[in-house]
């Protein structure tokens, strides 16, 4: 198959079809909600059924009733052009998922945005067969090696309730769709009150609706009562604590780095992550059985080399752009 990568996504030339396109376009497979993937307004949409409800809220306000959203679900089997296209797990953020294209007897796999470890909230992923692979590389270093939902889990409640034994008021900070939803859920799991900023809060209804419920949560705003713990985007400002102890943690793939301290100005770094880390990536590899890689996204180049010198025939297909940086929409 011809597939072209060009700074506007990547394009399947003989079904007319674009991987996660960044402009309008008429046909586009979203792999997930995040902005920089879930962008520019396409007459067709494939996606998973939570996508496009997360599509919907980012862009409801120019949505045109012309377009045509096709929800697919995991494992659902879809033609196009003569081609087979089948949506699996890819356990980023709600609704997530890599696409098995068969065509002509060749296997391609676009993972999107993926990690290996079981999200807090989510489905787990399944790494699928495939003869080609088409992978993000986010985190496609050494340096980076992150927590299990588990560890995670721990973390953020022990941060909490330490934090609220001293008098002090716990502040999350972590992604506004993905990451802040989780750290919300765990907290009223472990029965923390928890204030939320809109910008968190406005996919919390979407989580719930999809198995993953955070009861007890209110909207932030005026004066933050002690007691309560806050989950903010990163860069928040918290103008109704002011005067209150603050306490901060940040929970991204970024919290690995040893500037994310001076950075957030967090005492607490939380280092999970909706990506795969270097390892999840090298198994993720390895597990396909695939032929050839190609690695967009973050620390391509990087990462291609890597593969290449372990006998991989991998490249970075893509336009020279810098590495992603913390804070990015596709943070970790």
């Amino acid at each position: 198959m011809r597939i072209e990568f060009t700074s506007r996504g990547i394009w399947l030339a003989e079904l007319d079809l674009w991987l996660d396109p960044t402009e309008d376009c008429k046909k586009a497979w979203i792999s997930h909600g995040h902005r920089d993937h879930a962008g520019g307004f396409h007459r067709e949409v494939f996606a998973t059924p939570e996508t496009l409800e997360i599509y919907k809220i980012r862009f409801q306000e120019t949505l045109d009733p012309s377009q045509q959203l096709h929800p697919l679900r995991y494992g659902q089997t879809v033609e196009l052009c003569g081609a087979r296209l089948i949506p699996y797990p890819a356990s980023h953020i709600l609704g997530a998922a890599q696409l098995l294209i068969e065509w002509r007897g060749e296997r391609i796999v676009y993972t999107g945005d993926i990690k290996l470890r079981e999200p807090i909230c989510g489905r787990p992923t399944r790494i699928v067969p495939c003869d080609r692979l088409i992978t993000e590389s986010t985190f496609g270093l050494p340096i980076f090696h992150f927590l299990s939902r588990e560890e995670a889990r721990e973390r953020i409640v022990g941060f909490a309730q330490s934090c609220l034994a001293e008098g002090a008021a716990p502040v999350f900070l972590g992604h506004p769709l993905g990451r802040g939803q989780e750290i919300v859920h765990v907290l009223s799991e472990a029965g923390i009150p928890t204030a939320v900023d809109r910008s968190i809060a406005r996919f919390l209804p979407l989580y719930a609706s999809c198995g993953f419920p955070s009861p007890g949560w209110a909207p932030s705003g005026g004066e933050l009562p002690e007691g309560i713990a806050l989950v903010a985007p990163p860069g928040f400002r918290t103008p109704e604590a002011r005067g209150r102890n603050l306490r901060l943690a940040y929970v991204s793939g970024w919290a690995a780095l040893d500037n994310a301290r001076a950075r957030t100005g967090a005492e607490e770094l939380i280092p999970y992550s909706d990506h795969a880390d270097f390892e999840e990536l090298l198994a993720l590899v390895e597990q396909s059985g695939a032929r050839e890689i190609d690695v967009v996204h973050g620390y391509a180049e990087p990462f291609a080399r890597i593969l290449g010198l372990r006998g991989r025939l991998a490249r970075a297909p893509r336009p020279a752009a810098a590495a992603p940086t913390a804070g990015d929409e596709a943070e970790g």
